[in-house]
């Protein structure tokens, strides 16, 4: 026979999940129907337009370190201050000090540099990646 209190606890996780997934659902729901009338919307200014091949853009998480275009802006400052091409942890460690991020563990570290590197990866027609000894660096162009 299960405990009572080991029981009563399932019982509250699974009506969380529960009410998570019903919310979900409705969220889903009511996106589906607006992806419908959009798609109806766009047909109405051009009647040939096959809405599904139009590819899904992935959203990116943020986070609270850097306002809209802030990182990228603070690459180039940094990258052209540079006298030659610098590594994605030379960047966020630069760039942690400036904005007086404390790296308070690796983690934190570890997600900017990651936000850095999206940020560089999408910069390609300014920012050159330039390996050196089997190692990443970055340069602009």
């Amino acid at each position: 026979m299960a405990e009572p209190h080991v029981i009563g606890a399932l019982r509250n996780k699974r009506a969380e999940l529960a009410g998570m997934l019903h919310q979900l659902e409705q969220q889903l729901a009511q996106q589906r129907a607006n992806l419908a009338h959009v798609d109806a919307t766009m047909r109405l200014f051009d009647p040939d337009i096959r809405p599904k091949d139009i590819r899904p853009k992935q959203p990116r998480e943020r986070y609270a370190w850097f306002r809209q275009g802030e990182c990228l802006r603070l690459i180039y400052d940094e990258l052209r201050e540079a006298t030659q091409p610098v590594t994605t942890r030379e960047l966020a460690e630069r760039i942690m000090h400036l904005k007086a991020i404390l790296p308070a563990d690796d983690q934190r570290r570890e997600r900017i540099q990651k936000t850095l590197l999206a940020s560089l990866n999408r910069a390609k027609q300014t920012i050159a990646r330039v390996e050196i000894a089997g190692v990443v660096r970055w340069r602009l162009i």
